[in-house]
């Protein structure tokens, strides 16, 4: 998964909010970081078995989700968005896996998506997701003027109740003296459920099963980096350009998953780092397609998300869609995240091939 826009980039289903949660920003400019530091949750115990169902609480059996409140903050620095560490903690300051986080998204109300009228999720991390540092060469454009809000969902997989988590992410960025300037990227995110205001997870039958969605393209440029965010079982992601009727594939990411089905890692690409990139033709038709190969012979309600997120470099920087506070969809999903994960589950959008 690409670290810095990755992972569900909108909501899961409804967990109750986490009460008295804070979060505390810090700056240091000597070493280039922004520090976004939350706490204390509490996590109640799971049932340690993340493939038996539905759960209470929402999501995938086994796992008892919190998710915290929607904490607003301006960006403190000018520059571009480099890399991001992420560290989680219990009471006793012990380290925890990032099993215990099934999504973490930094929301940016400056600026829209590409292919959605809705906030930029600038930063979005999954549990799948390793810290990542771009080359000094790309970046993601921010300033001290933009309003932003960190919005964390937990799960606990274990049968242990956890007391006092503290999630810290630390946000690399360039500075705006670094000569030369790094090439501005933006997240590109696209899900094969429709996601504004809604719910991207949904129920997963047995056996061998794919999905898509299709988006055109509004302006060209090109793809510096790709990755994508699955849940257990998922077997493959891919961009296809469908204009012509013959699909040709443009990106194509394979999964690492456990014997049991857990998915350890999606493959992250890096084609405008290591080459020019992956240019992308405005007025075409792409299609996103996602497989998974549920092998426990049952359904796992509200088991799948299937999305994937490019850093896309438009050609002309001037062409990438405007802001519209008064448009429906925006104010959907603003509405939707200030709530918390509220909301109805829809699979708009969606399109399942048996």
């Amino acid at each position: 998964m690409f670290a810095l826009v990755t992972a569900t980039a909108l909501l899961l289903s409804h967990p109750a909010p986490a009460p008295g949660a804070t979060l505390t920003v810090t700056v240091d400019s000597a070493r280039h970081y922004v520090t976004l530091t939350s706490g204390k949750y509490d996590l109640p115990a799971g049932t340690g078995d993340s493939h038996s169902g539905m759960s209470g609480m929402s999501g995938m059996a086994g796992m008892s989700m919190v998710e915290s409140k929607l904490m607003r903050f301006t960006f403190p620095v000018d520059g571009w968005l480099r890399g991001v560490k992420l560290k989680i903690t219990d009471q006793n300051g012990k380290v925890l896996s990032r099993r215990f986080i099934h999504h973490i998204n930094v929301v940016n109300f400056s600026r829209r998506q590409l292919f959605y009228p809705v906030p930029e999720r600038i930063i979005a991390l999954g549990q799948e997701t390793e810290d990542v540092r771009l080359p000094a060469t790309v970046g993601i454009p921010v300033n001290s003027t933009m309003p932003m809000a960190l919005l964390i969902m937990f799960d606990n997989e274990t049968k242990a109740e956890v007391k006092g988590v503290t999630v810290e992410m630390s946000i690399e960025y360039s500075p705006t003296n670094l000569v030369p300037r790094p090439l501005s990227v933006l997240p590109g995110y696209m899900d094969v459920v429709n996601p504004i205001a809604h719910d991207v997870d949904f129920d997963l039958p047995p056996g061998e099963t794919s999905y898509h969605a299709e988006f055109k393209l509004q302006l060209p440029g090109r793809i510096i980096g790709v990755g994508g965010h699955a849940h257990d079982f998922a077997t493959g992601l891919s961009l296809l350009d469908v204009t012509n009727g013959t699909p040709k594939t443009v990106v194509k990411l394979k999964t690492t998953l456990h014997s049991d089905g857990h998915l350890l890692a999606i493959e992250r690409q890096l084609p405008g780092v290591t080459g020019a990139g992956i240019h992308l033709t405005q007025g075409h038709t792409y299609r996103l397609v996602g497989t998974y190969n549920n092998t426990t012979g049952k359904l796992l309600t509200k088991g799948a998300m299937l999305h994937m997120v490019m850093l896309f470099a438009p050609d002309k920087a001037d062409q990438w869609p405007r802001v519209n506070p008064a448009d429906n969809d925006w104010k959907r999903d603003v509405a939707r995240l200030e709530a918390n994960g509220g909301g109805t589950d829809d699979m708009k959008g969606m399109k399942m091939d048996h």
